[in-house]
């Protein structure tokens, strides 16, 4: 009698072993997805650049709180001329020093409207590490999945394989015709090619998965999480409560701050300011000196801020109405991705509880007819096949559970670790 593979609670599946074509792999190479954020956040090349733009909002801040430079002038007249003018004997040169004195809260308006911009860069950076962080616990979950994927289609080769051998047996034994002979042969090719097929979508899981990282290699073994572990979700009214400070949200906030201080910048430089300067004028021809003063103020400098301020206002309201209708955009967004996950859980629990377990009493008894000749070879097949894809439906219910799970979480701003036991979810 062929040998059958004893039953696998489904929640095991991810557990099997893994080979690669390098070999199997430790368990110090094992990778979990905290482990995955963690380098994530240390190398990944968006956060780099954030880091980088920190630094710079910073150097604006503290560009904006410098006063107006001071400025040193040198003034020639009478030269080179004609008449008495030729020489230099009536030379007359200035050394001069001016300040412009800005009028109002001018500069502290300025500093305020670059610390508006340091905020929206800060949460620009949160954005991009919450991204970050979404994109390695989806591309793990895709993992986990090709993982075991991987699993099923070996364990289906292995039956094939058992399957074939018992063919040849019943066939040298003509107790079968020649014709399932080629038929086991051709449901064992395909087998293997389906695993070789599952083998390649790993290797892309685990390259894409890397990329999320911020590396270009995968140096890491086999990825460890519990799959099919479904964290219980807060209700639907909860999570949108939540979207009011999420990233995203708190992002418009920090741009409507941001319009509002352009805007009152732009009201402060409608007044004009002040230049004053002094020196010291020295005359050749009698070896004399004087002092001078001067003052000058720029003509019509409220009237030509007025299309800057109306600009500014513009930008201020659009800010608000783009707020809002991100907003809404959001809610609609997770409550689909709300039913949609629930959904997902509902197709999980029937998958494990009923479908599966039913197709593995199918095959099981379909096998034990088979083997006492009461069933054909390709009634035998058909079990295998139905018991290999509800096993398949099992792990991409749980994996599209996780994935509206963590957009859910992208979404409110609050990314947990759905995919390790004893993770919380939102």
């Amino acid at each position: 009698m062929s040998r059958f593979p004893s039953r696998v609670p489904p929640a095991l599946v991810l557990f099997l072993p893994l080979a690669l074509c390098a070999g199997t792999t430790s368990a110090a190479d094992e990778l979990t997805l905290a482990a995955a954020l963690a380098r994530a956040e240390a190398q990944h090349p968006s956060l780099e650049a954030q880091r980088a733009l920190a630094r710079v909002a910073e150097s604006q801040v503290l560009q904006a709180g410098l006063r107006p430079a001071p400025e040193l002038r040198l003034d020639a007249e009478n030269l080179l001329g004609s008449g008495p003018y030729g020489s230099v004997d009536r030379l007359e040169t200035t050394l001069g020093f001016s300040q412009l004195i800005e009028r109002g809260d001018l500069l502290a308006r300025r500093v305020d409207s670059a610390r508006a911009q340091q905020a929206l860069q800060a949460d620009d950076s949160a954005i991009a590490r919450l991204e970050v962080r979404a994109e390695v616990a989806r591309r793990f979950a895709h993992l986990l999945s090709d993982q075991a994927k991987l699993a099923i289609t070996r364990e289906t080769t292995a039956l094939a394989e058992d399957t074939q051998r018992e063919v040849e047996r019943r066939v040298s034994a003509a107790r079968s015709p020649v014709a399932e002979r080629w038929r086991a042969r051709i449901a064992l090719e395909r087998a293997r090619l389906d695993e070789e097929h599952a083998e390649h979508e790993l290797l892309a899981s685990r390259r894409h998965l890397a990329a999320a990282m911020g590396q270009a290699e995968a140096d890491f073994g086999e990825a460890r999480g519990d799959l099919q572990r479904l964290p219980e979700v807060a209700p639907v009214e909860e999570l949108l409560a939540r979207l009011e400070s999420a990233p995203e949200a708190l992002r418009y906030a920090s741009e409507v701050r941001l319009r509002e201080s352009e805007w009152r910048l732009a009201r402060s430089k409608a007044k004009a300011g002040v230049t004053l300067g002094t020196g010291l004028r020295r005359f050749e021809d009698g070896g004399d000196t004087a002092l001078t003063f001067s003052a000058s103020l720029p003509l019509w400098q409220g009237s030509r801020q007025r299309g800057a301020i109306a600009e500014a206002e513009a930008r201020r309201d659009q800010g608000q109405s783009e707020r809002s209708a991100a907003l809404l955009r959001a809610q609609a967004q997770l409550y689909a991705l709300y039913q949609e996950m629930n959904h997902a859980r509902v197709e999980f629990e029937a998958q494990r509880d009923r479908v599966v377990p039913a197709a593995q009493q199918a095959l099981e008894q379909t096998r034990y007819a088979w083997e006492r000749g009461r069933y054909s070879l390709l009634e035998l097949r058909d079990a295998q096949a139905e018991w290999t894809a509800q096993r398949s439906r099992l792990i991409e219910a749980a994996a599209e559970y996780q994935s509206q799970l963590i957009e859910i979480q992208r979404l409110t701003g609050q990314l947990t670790l759905p995919s390790q036991a004893g993770a919380a979810a939102p």
